[in-house]
């Protein structure tokens, strides 16, 4: 699957770009029974918001970040607001576009404009402007990487400058506006990026000191908002003999199909048509996409083979895609082979590693200092990196374990020995088990043998600056919410490798661990917040309960199942949402779960959390199949990491049905309609798991492989995906920028439910 190869090498290629209610389709098959179709109801596609409704957004410019001679303020002047540039010699100023991010600007190329108001103290202050693009691993039209000569050659900067402004306009005491054609700048550099602009830029042209002020910075374009090639289908397949369809999607007034088109499955291979039918509506319009969806269903065909769709009046077929018994086999393997790529500390070396081998970094981890207190120092090496930083979080982490040990308990002959190529590969353990005790291993280095609690996180900075971070006070800080969390993956871990021989005093060493820590905890009732920095909270209620739970299962003992007792009311909130189950800081519907799988459950807690799960459970269920219009779980909801959500919402459904014996054929269904649109049934036509599909994403936001040379990543890292801050229709709010950590970067709590999600779909598919 994958093909990758050294930029010397490497051979471009253009990529056909090309959601989901379970609406009911008309089918003609070339085999099996033929269906009947009726003529298309009078449909209003037309979406509300008039003319320009899928008009690009005009995008303002109003974020001072650096400069250089230059002093930069908010000002009010001559009655209009905006910035004050005091400035001498070879000054410079820069904006951001996306927070120090990147922002695509490359469909604004063509039409666009860059607009702004301009007025000088004097008159006739001359300044040029532009922007500046941010780039790791730049491509030059030999198949050579360009770099330059600083400390990081892999991350490059292209400026694209105006002309002096009075060569447009004379600047004088009076505010002007400025319009300056995109195309002028963009064509100016030939290796300049418009989809990763990260700065606006103004430089002097002069030695003399200038005031000016400008106001009103904004990039604007009359043409539309991107649409992806139409037809949107699984890019690696679907199980025979489960539900398939494609989503055919464009903005109304481009795409001629309607309800009643025909369309038509094709063998690759010969061209032989093997199955017809007909679209049938999904939504007349969809406020995500900006789009009229329609839906082909081949649900029907079930004979093995590699596939593409065809419909009438689209130029273009779908991508291929296969169609078989065992579509997710290589799937389900690289999804777990991310962990040992993310392993932190450790060489990978070449037989396990292969191209991506590489030396372990952070060295220090092995005898870091506290914070609190540098003399104080500690091995806390191993473990996984966090995503794309080499920070380590105990917080994160012990979610991403707690998804992964659901999945083995869940399915355990899908995780044998020898299956991951890794370095315990052969042991006669699971190799996810081997790769679950990289981070249980680290977890154990990060409690404090004093108390019992847990650190909350190793920095992701280098020496000298890289600490095990407790605080800066004269105490060190340990934290509750943190430390409960940790504990409950701990119990849970000790009861699941338990089942394994080799593993058993493994086992009793994570829960002596976990009862530790359960014991700072009643020591310390108050919340207690860690050092500031990713993944805090602000308070450890839920937290304490998922953890009295998980030892509760563990061991059995009354004081866990008391407490449990005392506060499992205090989550009933959890049921309210229908497109959120469970993740960090956010674990008390796993803690319900756990608790309801102890022995000694109380049959009335058992009775009232049937009741609301069961409602919860219907509710989600039928927002996935029948009311969301790509198929996600999270439904209209697109934010910073909602791809993680997307895998782990059908995983919580899954688990907490087969506790109450309710686990069916729709629980396979909503696995497989998030699935579909993680791989590229989603209005970009997007396989946001690298490595997999036509159209997929190639690289990430990720310290190691955006700086390795190489053309794309290891195969199984999925994206953070649309974060509606990003673009007029959120479900389209992915940029692909390696400068881009709101969209585009993994983490370990979303590969982990993902890696639930594949199993399930692959053991479905095995037993049918």
């Amino acid at each position: 699957m994958s093909n990758r190869t050294k930029a010397k090498s490497a051979k471009r290629s253009m990529f056909k770009m090309i959601g989901g209610l379970l609406a009911v389709s008309l089918v003609f098959p070339v085999v099996g029974p033929i269906a009947t179709t009726h003529a298309e109801k009078i449909v209003n596609y037309v979406p509300t918001g008039g003319a320009d409704w899928n008009k690009l957004r005009d995008i303002p410019i109003t974020d001072y970040g650096w400069g250089d001679k230059v002093a930069v303020a908010d000002k009010t002047y001559q009655g209009k607001k905006g910035k004050r540039i005091e400035a001498s010699g070879s000054w410079m100023a820069h904006y951001t576009t996306n927070s120090w991010q990147t922002f695509d600007f490359s469909r604004y190329g063509a039409n666009g404009t860059l607009e702004f108001d301009a007025v000088g103290a004097k008159g006739g202050e001359s300044f040029r402007i532009g922007f500046r693009d941010g780039v790791h691993e730049r491509l030059q039209a030999d198949g050579e990487f360009y770099t330059d000569g600083d400390d990081n050659p892999e991350e490059t900067n292209i400026d694209v400058l105006s002309k002096d402004v009075n060569e447009y306009k004379p600047l004088t005491t009076q505010w002007q506006h400025y319009s300056i054609p995109l195309r002028d700048l963009f064509g100016s550099e030939p290796l300049f990026d418009p989809s990763q602009i990260q700065l606006l830029k103004m430089v002097g042209t002069s030695e003399t000191p200038i005031t000016l002020h400008i106001a009103n910075i904004r990039v604007v374009s009359p043409d539309k908002e991107v649409s992806a090639a139409p037809i949107k289908v699984n890019q690696v397949g679907y199980p025979s003999g489960g539900e398939k369809y494609a989503l055919v999607s464009g903005y109304y007034d481009e795409l001629d199909a309607k309800v009643g088109t025909p369309f038509e499955v094709k063998r690759t291979s010969d061209g032989a048509t093997v199955y017809k039918g007909a679209l049938s509506l999904v939504r007349a319009y969809d406020p995500s996409s900006g789009e009229k969806v329609l839906k082909a269903d081949f649900t029907p065909l079930r004979e093995a083979g590699e596939y593409e769709i065809v419909v009438d009046g689209i130029a273009e077929p779908s991508a291929a895609f296969e169609l078989g018994a065992d579509v997710y086999k290589d799937l389900l393997t690289d999804v777990q082979r991310f962990f040992y790529y993310q392993r932190a500390n450790d060489d990978l070396d070449e037989k396990h590693a292969g191209e991506f081998a590489r030396e372990g970094l952070h060295e220090i981890d092995r005898n870091l200092p506290l914070q609190s207190d540098p003399s104080i120092k500690k091995d806390v090496s191993g473990g996984w990196w966090d995503a794309g930083d080499t920070g380590k979080y105990v917080t994160a982490a012990a979610t991403a374990v707690s998804d992964l040990l659901w999945a083995y308990e869940a399915y355990p002959k899908a995780f044998p020995d020898a299956q991951l190529n890794i370095s315990e590969s052969g042991n006669g353990v699971s190799d996810l088990l081997d790769e679950i005790k990289v981070e249980t291993d680290f977890f154990l280095k990060m409690q404090d043998p004093a108390t019992g609690g847990f650190y909350a996180y190793v920095i992701r900075e280098p020496e000298p600056n890289r600490f095990i971070m407790d605080g800066e006070g004269p105490e060190s800080i340990i934290p509750t919410a943190q430390t409960a969390n940790t504990v409950g993956a701990l119990a849970h871990a000790s009861l699941v490798f338990k089942s394994t021989e080799s593993l058993e005093d493994y086992s009793n060493t994570l829960l002596q661990s976990a009862v530790k820590g359960w014991a700072y905890l009643e020591q310390h009732p108050e919340y207690i917040a860690q050092p500031d920095g990713p993944y805090n909270d602000d308070n450890d209620k839920n937290d304490r309960f998922y953890a009295a739970a998980a030892l509760y299962r563990a061991t059995g003992e009354a004081k866990y199942g008391d407490y449990v007792k005392a506060h499992y009311r205090d989550f009933e909130h959890v049921f309210d949402s229908t497109n959120f189950s469970h993740g960090i800081n956010g674990m008390e519907m796993i803690g319900y779960y756990h608790y309801l799988s102890a022995p000694q459950a109380d049959p009335q807690i058992r009775e009232w959390f049937a009741a609301k799960y069961g409602v919860w459970r219907e509710n989600v269920l039928d927002a996935t199949l029948n009311r969301t219009v790509w198929g996600n779980s999270t439904q209209n909801a697109f934010y910073w990491g909602a791809n993680s959500n997307v895998a782990s919402v059908p995983v919580s459904l899954a688990i907490g049905s087969r506790i109450l014996g309710t686990f069916d054929e729709d629980n396979i269904r909503a696995a497989a309609s998030n699935l579909n649109y993680l791989l590229g049934i989603n209005p970009l036509q997007l396989s946001y798991i690298t490595g997999y599909g036509e159209n997929r994403i190639r690289t990430t936001h990720h310290e190691i492989y955006m700086r390795d040379f190489m053309i794309e990543m290891p195969n199984g890292y999925m994206a953070g995906g649309p974060n509606n801050s990003k673009a007029k229709f959120p479900a389209k709010a992915y940029n692909g920028s390696t400068i881009d950590w709101e969209t585009n970067e993994q983490a370990l709590n979303y590969n982990s439910p993902l890696i639930y999600l594949t199993a399930m779909l692959k053991e479905a598919e095995s037993s049918e």
